[in-house]
This record gives structure tokens, C-alpha cells and sequence, in this order.
């Protein structure tokens, strides 16, 4: 099964959207699973339910900076700066495939209001857009790093 497959089937079994595609990218980078979740959990529904940045993308962005990240202060620059820009080559292709990058935008959906994750449910809208947005998380990450 490839990553992006192992996180849309977390999607499926109930983990965030931020949480299948930081737990599936990181799994490979030595970070263990349950961390992992938990780590990201606060970023599903576009960060904390508020529509921002779709969580799938966010679970991208915590993986790019586990690999890449600057952990070394002012000594180490350069990490930071791979990081930004693979951070930034991730969001615009996001953005070039599925035309935005919040939550809000791509579901069309306020999950601040309780009833919109149950018509989100009923409607099929993680199914059709939401696993889409994970895979393609997913495989840009895997392409770019």
C-alpha cells in the first residue's frame, strides 16, 4: 500500500485529515505513530474546525519540517529556508490542482457549526474532496523532499 493510500485509509477510519497524512509521511522519518497523531491533531477542519488552511496540507507542511527543519537557531539558516520554500511549493501545487488550500473553500463547508461535519458525513464530502486533498498531500510531499 503506498503512503498516500495508508493515509486516506486513516481518513476512512476516523483520524483528521492533518493527522493521516503527518502520521503516513512521518512513519518513514522514524517518528512514531502514535506521536505523530497526536502531534497533528490540532490542525484537522482547517486548523482547531476554523476553515483555514485544510489540515491534509498541514500535515504536509509538519512532515516537510521534520525532514528539513532548522533546529539549530541562527547557525543553521539554510533549513529554514528549504524548509519555507518546499512549504511554499507544497501550497501552490495544492492550490494549482484543486484551485484553493482551506478547509472552508474546499469543502465548502463552516465545521465551526456542528451540523456541517454531519451533512459533511451524509454528503460524501470527505470521500470526494477530502481523500482527494490527502493522496495529493501526500504524493507532493513524497515528489518535492
Amino acid at each position: 500500500m503506498s503512503v498516500s493510500e495508508k493515509a486516506v485509509m486513516m481518513m476512512k477510519n476516523g483520524f483528521l485529515c492533518s493527522q493521516s497524512v503527518f502520521a503516513a509521511l512521518s512513519e518513514e522519518l522514524g517518528l512514531e505513530q502514535k506521536l505523530a497523531l497526536k502531534i497533528s491533531t490540532g490542525l484537522g477542519a482547517g486548523i482547531s474546525c476554523h476553515g483555514d488552511i485544510c489540515g491534509a496540507v498541514s500535515g504536509g507542511i509538519l512532515a516537510i519540517g521534520l525532514k528539513h527543519g532548522n533546529h539549530e537557531g541562527l547557525s543553521d539558516p539554510d533549513s529554514q529556508g528549504k524548509t519555507f520554500y518546499l512549504t511554499q511549493e507544497l501550497i501552490e501545487k495544492i492550490k494549482a490542482k484543486h484551485g484553493c488550500y482551506t478547509c472552508k473553500d474546499l469543502t465548502g463547508l463552516d465545521f465551526t457549526k456542528p451540523e456541517n461535519v454531519k451533512l459533511a458525513h451524509e454528503s460524501g464530502i470527505f470521500d470526494k474532496i477530502c481523500n482527494n486533498v490527502i493522496r495529493d498531500s501526500v504524493q507532493f510531499v513524497e515528489e518535492i523532499w
